[in-house]
């Protein structure tokens, strides 16, 4: 069983996720994004009531739950940024976490929204994933750690997402969340294996985080069945605990 733990399913057939389900997938972290830099606040919120109001009634259909996440991510800051009306989202109780947010290029801008976001969820009591790019990766990402650390955001609430080899080896250890994204370009099975290896069991979740890109949703259940073949315990802390804790769902 598995809790693919980011992703934007909500660009996904249901006939894709209904296969999924019944091949093990058990719910379903659909994080905010848009592949257009969004013309105003309005278009992003938008996007929020899709997560919140219309994609559980689409999921329930197939038996498939689902774990919202609400935020601005760093490619769809719209110049309009209204924090008071985010804030008013993260403490909806349907909303379980802060995402998907962080930095692309390191920005001033950036930086400006990731803090003020990391507040709104420290306020709301709700986890955040962040975001890595694909390039500049560890300096950004390392950026990205100070920024949580400095905020006084509690650390071990934040995941770092599309965590590689390259972090695995140079960012700054803590108490943050791994997050491990099978996805073509990014992270194949093999190279996630070796990272769990080296990883605290109890950090680690793994995500799809399928979109508009060339994504493999079932990479995640073959990780799975591959760990389960030697120790089920870690396939069902690294595929369901972990995620069930950190979103508290």
């Amino acid at each position: 069983m598995w809790i693919d733990s980011h992703n934007h399913h909500y660009l996904t057939s249901l006939s894709i996720l209904d296969s999924l389900h019944r091949s093990g997938l058990e719910a379903v972290v659909e994080a905010s994004w848009i592949p257009v830099r969004p013309g105003s606040l309005g278009t992003l919120e938008d996007v929020f009531r899709w997560l919140v109001e219309v994609e559980p009634e689409r999921l329930q259909k197939i038996g498939l739950r689902l774990i919202p996440a609400v935020g601005i991510h760093p490619r769809c800051i719209p110049a309009d940024t209204n924090f008071e009306r985010l804030e008013v989202w993260l403490r909806d109780e349907r909303v379980k976490a802060l995402g998907e947010v962080g930095l692309e290029s390191g920005s001033e801008k950036e930086k400006e929204v990731f803090v003020s976001q990391l507040r709104l969820a420290e306020k709301a009591d709700k986890p955040v994933i962040v975001h890595t790019p694909r390039t500049n990766k560890l300096s950004v990402a390392s950026l990205e750690l100070r920024l949580i650390r400095d905020s006084g955001f509690p650390e071990e609430r934040a995941v770092i997402d599309h965590f590689n080899s390259e972090l695995l080896k140079g960012l700054e250890k803590g108490s943050y969340m791994v997050g491990l994204s099978l996805q073509p370009g990014k992270l194949s099975v093999s190279e996630a294996l070796q990272i769990i290896k080296d990883v605290d069991a109890e950090r680690v979740m793994i995500n799809s985080d399928s979109s508009t890109e060339p994504s493999e949703p079932y990479w995640g259940l073959e990780l799975l069945k591959e760990l389960g073949n030697k120790d089920k315990q870690l396939a069902r802390i690294i595929g369901i605990d972990n995620a069930s804790r950190f979103y508290r769902a």
